[in-house]
């Protein structure tokens, strides 16, 4: 594509992308940048605006008469480099990587956990759906098409961490609270719910102050 996507503009787009597939997955062809200013809470104008950034805009649907879902989906899963089979694996399956499996509600996004990994032997099996392997079989269950990993673990993060990329992980989510270095190439997306909290805090006594 020819323009340049600004970062606020990709970061709207996994957000259209989880509203949609859930549009499809309940049968909706077709939709107004109303609905999904309903489901998302972004203005219509911006939804409007961010879509012209799509290729074959054309091709999405005429004005009145809604947008193509299927398009709009496969038009953000290209910007995105997304598919909706996109497979994940978890590493830990204490009580925050047991409550990760349990709340699987990503089928609309990017695709599903595949495998999970846990020191404890106990854990191996399966629970929730998904296969529980021990971490040392790591290397040799492996999903050979995976690019993610969530890490819900406390011990050998950056052992885990080098063995995962020697695998082909490009991206980490991060529960783990530590310090952890990755080669270039590696994104890594830390999720803190204390980070968020101060975040909310200071939202809100910068609306109070307005």
């Amino acid at each position: 594509m020819d323009k340049k996507i600004s970062k606020a503009t990709m970061s709207r787009f996994p957000v259209y992308l989880k509203a949609l597939r859930k549009m499809q997955h309940e049968g909706k062809e077709t939709c107004l940048s109303s609905e999904l200013f309903e489901i998302t809470g972004i203005q219509d104008t911006t939804i409007r605006r961010d879509f012209t950034y799509l290729s074959k805009t054309d091709n999405f649907g005429r004005r009145g008469r809604g947008y193509d879902v299927k398009h709009l989906i496969d038009g953000l899963s290209e910007v995105l480099g997304l598919g909706l089979d996109e497979s994940i694996i978890l590493i830990g399956v204490g009580n925050l990587g047991s409550a990760i499996l349990k709340y699987n509600r990503w089928q609309y996004t990017v695709g599903k956990i595949v495998c999970g990994y846990d020191m404890d032997k106990n854990k191996e099996g399966e629970r929730f759906g998904v296969k529980i392997c021990h971490i040392d079989k790591l290397e040799e269950t492996f999903p050979s098409d995976c690019k993610i990993a969530i890490l819900a673990i406390s011990e050998n993060v950056q052992g885990t961490v080098d063995r995962l990329m020697k695998l082909g992980i490009k991206g980490i989510v991060d529960f783990t609270h530590s310090h952890f270095m990755v080669q270039e190439g590696v994104e890594v997306q830390t999720v803190d719910v204390v980070v968020a909290i101060q975040e909310l805090v200071i939202k809100m006594k910068s609306n109070d102050q307005e």
